[in-house]
């Protein structure tokens, strides 16, 4: 149901005689802010601190590590010895306990049972499990 369109002519809206008056767009837009290429600037430079700081601690951590390990080589030595130490004391409490244990027993060819002695025959001589000594 549309009106029928009539024959005047279209009232139009139209400037005032003379034009509007020009407004400076400047004046009333504000700054928008650095440029690009500022900004571009900005962000490489902070991006580059950031690896420089990065760097500095993994250069501080490898020296860290690297002292710590170097006192690790340091003691190493004397855990060794301690450990040895150990070791020897728990050997001799075992060859005395087999000794004691193995008084009457001759070996294969007739001799007499010498603690400590392997019944294989090797090549190479082997410290013993360490938690062999543990069972009594």
């Amino acid at each position: 149901m549309s009106l029928r369109p009539s024959n005047a002519p279209p009232i139009q809206d139209m400037p005032p005689p003379g034009g509007y008056k020009k407004l400076d767009f400047g004046r009333y837009l504000p700054d928008r802010g650095p440029k690009g290429w500022q900004l571009w600037a900005g962000a490489s430079i902070m991006i580059m601190y950031g690896f420089y700081q990065v760097g500095k601690t993994n250069k501080r951590a490898i020296q860290q590590k690297m002292q710590e390990r170097k006192v690790r080589y340091a003691l190493g030595p004397l855990l060794q010895a301690e450990a040895d130490r150990e070791y020897m004391e728990r050997e001799l409490v075992a060859l005395r306990k087999e000794a004691e244990l193995m008084k009457g027993v001759v070996d294969e060819q007739g001799n007499p049972w010498k603690p400590g002695a392997s019944p294989y025959v090797g090549g190479q001589w082997m410290p013993r499990r360490i938690g062999y000594f543990m069972r009594s």
